[in-house]
């Protein structure tokens, strides 16, 4: 009941003032809507059918009855999106007055054309090319060919992404260099509600393969979502909550997956159903996976590395289940979703001493991890003179998760941690429009056991935001500002209470109908956490004994980005450019002192520059209306040293590029990509270079609609030169290589 009455306790003010606003001016009476139909056309021309329209965020999707739909919208500005499992993607953007009869010409353009819609950025769904950072989109038929075990393996390939690797069972992305606590994790705009940024060794509490997008925000994010993501934000978005009806009693899809490098085999389902004003959710996935294989020997320093062996310990079960209901009106969805999240895996290449034993000794470390977790959303459009649009988010889960020595518990963490936030998008003030928001956030966090590296610790946060943006001629300028105060205190009864603000100024220049320039700078506050502050003990993932510091200062981040968005006659794609420059950067360091066996890490801080850059292009040599053929490129880089030394930061990714082609043909869709990472040599102390390694992947799926029923079968294969390779930022890399030749084949059912 504790549990239960903390997460009530947290959201019923952010319920009361939403209540407030929508009983001070009823939706219903001062709704002014506007009729929208249209055609939706192949790129031969011809109607298309089994395609749907989405008002999006409105919660309002219809069917494409033989190329032509029809809908109802409330007055103002609106992104629609028409997707079919076999032709593509379009987007586009319509602004209706009241009482306007609004009729489109909707052309389809084939998957690797069509532009994303980011939900998470801003106040209201944007486009790539209406944002000011660069932000990238994981959805459809490429998420499910790229989906993995963990968030961080099926991002890995995106340009300014890399991933922890701590074996298969737990990986955490990492963006531009920056990890832990300086890139959030989020599931549909709250807190994951794991313990995943305090150690590599823990896994982040969330399914990849039941997300129906993942957004990656590369750069700092602090404004939108916390100090946490000073380095950037990876927002994953499903169904658990519905935001729309449908004309179907039952819509959703089946899957079943199986790998050949851990004779993986995974199964999952998601419904999703209307009937008048209720629209319910209900999936669940099973996972299990044996050791990985890998080129040779796992472990470096092992002479003979012929043939092929297996990462112990490295075997993955999952289970997870998700139900939920929202009442869907004409102007929004109000709704709520339970979901338990279950995982144990091994932790590959786990050594140490014990008092009793005067040797080494692998204890075949496992993780049992689980998690109940509820979900509160809606969102809803009215007439007003002050608010047009509010939005309501708010997850409370319960965590726990057991690091097993054999049948003994040598740390036991458990987590109980609620965020939740309020947005407003207020009536345009002359050219300026905006939101206004408030976050609040509690967490109780403690670790028992043997190997505990931290006291059970109780931190409570709390912010207001503002989100606003003004035209200037063809430009756009988006102005931000954030105040944030986070309290930590043990059970010691130490506290450390700090504070601090953030803000940015964005710059979007459509310079014309294909070019795009964006610009955006920021200063950035990321609050100490309670690791940083509070740790005291062994910490068995980083091999340290760590201790923090309880006077640690803010730590404040200045950024500058720059991206070039172009969709010129064949060439489609983008480069971006970034300097992160940060004062009192919080870092670990080791020292030359030894404790219970381990060497003693303590938190510091010193001044730090992050610089690189990013660049992905897509070349069309050939585009007819069922027959595309493309070349693609890309590649990253990130430069990171101490600003006074000029040191390399430990944990920092090498250069990568990639070159390869992409077809689509109909209902066929192939790609074959070689992907090229350089070795790492600037490393900093206790830190060793890292041999470079090219890989070959390919892929090949086929789609095909038979009257409601779709059908995707994806074959995909990674490393296919089965080559040994090492990732530079994971600290497993000597005893846990990356995975071998991989073959994946994925059967998906759409009904």
């Amino acid at each position: 009941m504790g549990q239960v009455s903390t997460y009530i306790r947290g959201i019923v003010p952010a319920i009361a003032v939403i209540a407030l606003v929508f009983t001070g001016r009823p939706a219903a009476a001062q709704q002014s809507t506007a009729e929208v139909s249209g055609r939706i056309l192949a790129p031969t021309g011809e109607p298309v059918e089994h395609a749907e329209v989405r008002v999006v965020g409105l919660g309002r999707t219809v069917h494409v009855d033989e190329g032509e739909f029809s809908l109802t919208v409330p007055v103002g500005s609106h992104v629609l999106e028409v997707t079919s499992a076999l032709l593509g993607r379009a987007v586009r953007r319509i602004t209706v007055a009241a009482g306007e009869r609004l009729e489109l010409r909707i052309v389809l353009e084939p998957v690797f054309h069509a532009e994303p819609i980011i939900a998470s950025v801003g106040p209201d769904a944007r486009t790539q090319t209406e944002l000011y950072q660069v932000t990238d989109v994981l959805t459809g038929r490429e998420l499910t060919a790229k989906g993995r075990n963990s968030l961080g393996e099926t991002l890995a390939e995106q340009p300014g992404v890399n991933s922890t690797y701590y074996g298969p069972g737990s990986s955490r992305p990492v963006i531009r260099g920056l990890q832990s606590d300086r890139v959030r994790i989020l599931e549909s705009g709250v807190s994951s509600g794991d313990v995943s940024a305090s150690g590599p060794d823990h896994a982040v509490a969330l399914e990849p393969m039941l997300a129906g997008q993942i957004e990656i925000i590369r750069g700092p994010s602090t404004l939108l979502y916390g100090s946490s993501a000073i380095g950037g934000a990876v927002n994953t978005i499903d169904a658990r909550i519905p935001r729309e009806s449908t004309e179907h009693p039952v819509r959703g899809f089946a899957q079943i997956q199986g790998g050949s490098v851990n004779e993986e085999l995974n199964g999952g389902l998601s419904l999703n159903g209307s009937s008048d004003w209720f629209s319910w959710h209900a999936s669940g996935l099973l996972r299990n996976s044996d050791d990985t294989k890998v080129p040779g020997a796992a472990d470096i320093h092992e002479s003979d590395s012929e043939g092929s062996g297996r990462i112990e310990n490295s075997a993955v079960e999952t289970a997870t289940g998700s139900l939920g209901g929202s009442y869907v009106g004409d102007a929004g969805y109000f709704g709520l979703a339970a979901t338990t999240y279950a995982t144990n895996y091994g932790v590959p290449g786990h050594e140490h001493a014990h008092e009793e034993t005067e040797m080494a000794e692998d204890e075949g470390v496992q993780i049992d991890l689980d998690q109940l977790r509820f979900d509160l959303e809606g969102a809803w459009s009215f007439g007003g003179s002050v608010i047009r649009r509010a939005k309501l988010r708010a997850g409370y889960s319960d965590y726990e998760h057991k690091e097993m020595e054999g049948e003994v518990i040598g740390t036991r963490f458990d987590n109980r941690e609620l965020d939740s936030r309020l947005e407003a998008t207020h009536a345009p003030l002359g050219p300026v429009s905006g939101t206004l928001g408030a976050q609040f956030g509690t967490r109780d966090m403690t670790a028992a056991g043997e190997e505990a590296f931290m006291p059970a610790t109780d931190s409570k946060s709390f912010a207001l935001f503002a989100y606003e943006e003004v035209p200037v001629g063809s430009l756009s300028l988006g102005v931000g500002a954030r105040w944030e105060r986070a309290v930590n205190e043990t059970v010691e009864g130490i506290r450390r209470d700090n504070d601090g603000f953030s803000t940015s100024l964005g710059l979007n220049w459509p310079v014309s109908e294909s070019f795009t320039l964006t610009f955006s700078g920021s200063r950035s506050t990321k609050l100490p956490t309670a690791v940083e502050l509070f740790a005291d003990g062994p910490h068995v993932a980083t091999r340290l004994y760590e201790i923090g510091d309880p006077d640690l200062r803010n730590e404040i981040g200045y950024s500058f980005d720059a991206a070039a968005i172009l969709s010129e006659g064949p060439v489609t794609g983008q480069v971006a450019g970034f300097v992160n420059s940060f004062d009192d950067f919080i870092y670990l360091a080791p020292t030359d002192s030894i404790l219970d066996g381990l060497t003693v890490a303590t938190f510091g801080q010193s001044d730090a520059r992050f610089y690189g850059f990013e660049v992905s292009l897509l070349v069309s040599i050939l585009h007819r209306p069922e027959n595309h053929l493309g070349l693609t490129a890309s590649s990253d880089y990130v430069h990171a040293e101490e600003t006074d030394s000029g040191m390399p930061l430990p944990l920092i990714p090498p250069l990568r590029f990639s070159l390869g082609g992409l077809w689509e043909y109909r209902q066929w869709r192939a790609t074959l990509d070689v992907r090229r990472t350089e070795e790492q040599t600037r490393v900093a102390e206790f830190e060793t270079p890292t041999p470079g390694y090219t890989m070959l992947n390919a892929s090949v799926s086929y789609s095909l609609i038979s009257g409601a029923v779709g059908h995707q079968i994806t074959l995909r294969g990674t490393n296919l030169t089965n080559v040994e390779a090492r990732n530079h930022i994971s600290l497993l890399k000597d005893v846990a290589p990356l995975p071998g030749i991989d073959v994946r084949l994925t059967y998906r059912l759409l009904f």
